[in-house]
């Protein structure tokens, strides 16, 4: 099987575990503070990798200094101590987010992120985008238009919710923290592996997750928010382990076009398991995958 196409259906599993992740967090935020489930998520999922490094790399548990040192370069630890920073944040923004509004309508903001991209990916990468393929990064944001259109009075497009709404407006932060984070991504793979890039960042981002658990008073959790917080870390160490390597073989716009279609199905399948009302927001996410489409069929 061509490789490019291989990392295509990689970037695609992603986006189907990103649903599970946001799921899972919007279902914890209904009974638990949003520390313990920054904390438990981002634990497990490190824990997760950890153990796949293990697996990956022999020398990793025995020997992990000298392991990670032949395998990174010099500018390996800048590149991970900026991107879990912002991660940190992102993801304190993300959970507030899923706590204040439907996910079904703050998820697929986060297709903001590859346009972003095409003003970050440029400096940060020296990638650019080819003409069919922007158009389609944009066709797939005006699917956001859609999503939370009036059907009261017939206006299509109301972007006007994501500004007024803070739900929303946490996740418009979180976007714009992405398209930075994404590209430090491609830069930390080029410059270790990526199991091991992504491992040793979601482990820095648990410890600061825990720290931040820790200054609130480490409030706990109940047992079914626990379990939704842990499956949703699950999910994203897996996600996040196929996204390192995709960004290894695809552009990395596209790579997280293709993860973004999660917004598609975090709309199609919170109305089943959150029970949220998602009726006017399938048009939106058909014009998202319309999107995504066009940015596969111009891939290099």
């Amino acid at each position: 099987m061509d490789l490019a196409l291989l990392a295509i259906f990689g970037s695609l599993f992603t986006a189907i575990c990103q649903t599970v992740t946001d799921l899972g967090t919007k279902a914890a935020t209904r009974t638990a503070d949003d520390r313990p489930i920054l904390a438990i998520q981002w634990t497990s999922c490190a824990l997760l990798l950890l153990i796949a490094c293990s697996f990956i790399y022999p020398g990793f548990a025995s020997a992990p200094v000298a392991t990670i040192s032949a395998l990174t370069q010099p500018n390996f630890w800048t590149l991970l101590a900026s991107n879990a920073a912002l991660n940190v944040v992102a993801y304190i923004l993300y959970i507030r987010a899923m706590r204040l509004s439907d996910a079904s309508l703050v998820a697929p903001l986060v297709l903001l992120t590859p346009v972003l991209m095409l003003f970050t990916s440029p400096i940060m990468t020296g990638e650019h985008v080819p003409t069919l393929g922007m158009f389609g990064v944009i066709l797939t944001v005006l699917g956001v238009g859609l999503l939370d259109a009036n059907q009261a009075n017939g206006k299509r497009f109301n972007f006007a919710v994501f500004v007024k709404n803070p739900g929303p407006r946490y996740m418009l932060v979180t976007a714009t923290i992405w398209s930075f984070c994404a590209n430090l991504d491609k830069l930390g793979v080029r410059a270790s592996t990526p199991l091991i890039w992504i491992t040793l960042l979601a482990s820095l981002i648990a410890i600061c997750a825990l720290i931040y658990w820790a200054m609130g008073g480490a409030k706990r959790a109940g047992r079914k928010a626990m379990r939704q917080a842990l499956i949703a870390g699950s999910a994203m160490s897996i996600g996040t382990a196929l996204q390192m390597w995709a960004l290894t073989v695809l552009f990395t716009p596209y790579v997280i076009a293709i993860k973004r279609l999660s917004a598609l199905f975090t709309v199609l399948a919170s109305g089943r398991v959150l029970k949220e009302d998602t009726g006017g927001r399938f048009l939106g996410a058909a014009v998202m995958l319309a999107g995504a489409l066009l940015i596969v069929l111009t891939r290099d």
